[in-house]
């Protein structure tokens, strides 16, 4: 019996990265995955002309939001994997083979974590650095999950399964969302260790109360979430 072909598509999310994707990209082996996808949330430097320039697959964002742009890109990816790979400067092009090789492995969820083992982010400052360790210690207590690093955007998953999730997160507090919900609902999860050099370029999206209230709302939800599932399985 011939095995069906695990496909793949990675899933680039932009917003004003011109300097940044001229160094990224060339890093990038197409042969990695199956497809290259790029969704645009309105980028005004030439990030999107470079794209398409150079023959990627380029999609306008429908509404504002990392989360928004995540879950428009989830439904156009033809990949049975979506790597999520931010493309200025903070994720190693390197890396995603081996969260593949992961999935290929039986897992997921794989997260590239930046606090595991010897990793380390050179991005960092102390409020991220802090509100980092203090999301993934209320993740890990809430939910019994044994993560080290929940918020980095980094990432890759079976597509068919983040779909029955049915992901909401509207900002950056998507990665929050996928790394708790994958683990309350019992799917295989993993990280494997992943430096996070400093970014190249461009504005830091991430505004730390803004998202850090989004991030708080996420973890409060799914919590009463998995309280009620958990009432409803001893009735």
């Amino acid at each position: 019996m011939t095995q069906t072909k695990i496909t793949s598509t990675l899933l680039i999310p932009t917003l004003n990265e011109i300097e940044a994707i001229q160094t990224i990209m060339l890093q990038i082996k197409k042969e990695w995955v199956d497809q290259i996808l790029v969704v645009d949330g309105g980028s005004t430097d030439g990030t999107i002309e470079y794209f398409r320039s150079h023959g990627y697959e380029v999609h306008s964002q429908s509404k504002r939001g990392f989360g928004k742009a995540m879950k428009q890109g989830m439904q156009l990816a033809k990949g049975d994997i979506i790597i999520e790979f931010t493309p200025d400067g903070n994720s190693l092009p390197e890396v995603i083979p081996l969260l593949i090789e992961k999935i290929h492995e039986g897992y997921d969820l794989v997260v590239a974590s930046r606090y595991k083992g010897s990793a380390k982010s050179l991005d960092d400052d102390w409020l991220t650095a802090f509100g980092n360790w203090m999301f993934t210690t209320i993740v890990n207590v809430l939910f019994k999950a044994d993560l080290t690093d929940v918020l980095v955007g980094f990432r890759a998953y079976k597509k068919e399964v983040a779909l029955q999730l049915k992901l909401d997160a509207p900002g950056l507090s998507w990665p929050c969302q996928t790394s708790l919900r994958f683990t309350w609902q019992g799917y295989k999860v993993t990280e494997i260790s992943a430096d996070e050099p400093a970014r190249i370029g461009g504005e830091r999206k991430m505004r730390p109360f803004k998202t850090g209230m989004e991030i708080v709302y996420i973890i409060l939800r799914e919590f009463f979430l998995l309280l009620r599932a958990k009432l409803q399985k001893k009735k």
